[in-house]
């Protein structure tokens, strides 16, 4: 191969790569928007107990809010260890359903800032690009807030009120939201594509923040108190009218399950009655419950704690 051609393929390889990034953000739509807060759902590691993916489609739902935009699947995903659903029916296939990234709108009463909600998944390949999609729509968009939602899973008790924890680009900004009574978090870990958002939101000047539920490890089900305190919050920071009654009763119904699946399980009652020492609750009792106990007594979403 010469020089020449060389340079040609090159480029030629750089222009395709130029061509991809433009056509996987699609918007079908550009409404007129004011003061925009976006706030993402990702299903995948920060969706514990379905809060992140759970509490955006609960605002979609209820909001009946338009999709108008959208980050196209292939090439963020690694689809032999994330497969895509397929619908066959009478030997026939009717669906194939590859992860959606979709953007939706919401007009609030003015003054109040609008909604674009975000329901995705956390992509596998090539963060950074699929991170210069997502703001650039919120750019173009002229956001006023970027808010993400996420859940994980901690050594905390079902019995205690949920709490919220909060990452936040400012100073300015966690002030705001510690007159709320959230936690701040203290993390060295492992990190999701969220924290790179974030951390690149604030290098174009917006301000965003993460709110976390922390669901108890020991319920591998939906947490839909979690859910219920997240929005709660959401529900006065924007703010925003909500009916949250069916989140309500969805975390009531929650509650009972719990109970009847504890009364079942007596080590796992010893072990939350330990968790409750830790946060301060019931007992003076303050030794670290042993882990083992999660092996033996996880509650799962098929766990119905019926009573014979």
């Amino acid at each position: 191969m010469t020089e020449g051609n060389g340079i040609a393929t090159l480029w030629g390889a750089l222009r395709i790569e130029e061509t991809m990034e433009k056509s996987e953000l699609v918007i079908y739509e550009k409404p007129d928007l004011s003061r925009p807060w976006l706030i993402a759902g990702y299903k995948g590691w920060i969706d514990a107990g379905d809060v992140s993916s759970g509490c955006v489609a609960f605002l979609r739902e209820k909001f009946r809010a338009q999709r108008f935009a959208e980050i196209l699947s292939d090439g963020f995903y690694q689809f032999a260890d994330s497969r895509p659903a397929v619908v066959v029916e009478g030997g026939l296939i009717r669906r194939i359903e590859f992860p959606r990234n979709e953007f939706f709108y919401w007009k609030n009463k003015p003054p109040r800032p609008d909604l674009i909600l975000f329901i995705g998944h956390e992509p596998h390949l090539r963060w950074k690009a699929f991170t210069d999609l997502f703001l650039k729509l919120a750019i173009e968009f002229r956001i006023e807030r970027l808010v993400t939602i996420g859940g994980l899973y901690d050594q905390v008790a079902h019995t205690i009120p949920r709490k919220v924890s909060t990452v936040a680009s400012s100073n300015r900004l966690l002030d705001d939201l510690l007159a709320h009574g959230v936690d701040l978090i203290d993390y060295t870990g492992p990190g999701s594509h969220v924290s790179i958002l974030h951390k690149s939101a604030a290098t174009t000047g917006i301000d965003s923040f993460m709110l976390w539920g922390r669901v108890p490890h020991y319920l591998q089900m939906r947490s839909p108190g979690d859910s219920l305190a997240i929005l709660q919050l959401l529900s006065r920071l924007v703010p925003f009218e909500i009916d949250l009654d069916p989140l309500r009763d969805d975390a009531v119904l929650a509650e009972q399950q719990i109970r009847r699946a504890v009364e079942k399980k007596p080590e796992l009652g010893s072990y939350i009655r330990q968790l409750e020492s830790l946060q301060g609750a019931n007992t003076p009792e303050r030794t670290k419950p042993s882990d083992q106990v999660i092996v033996e007594a996880v509650i799962t979403r098929d766990d119905k704690g019926d009573s014979q």
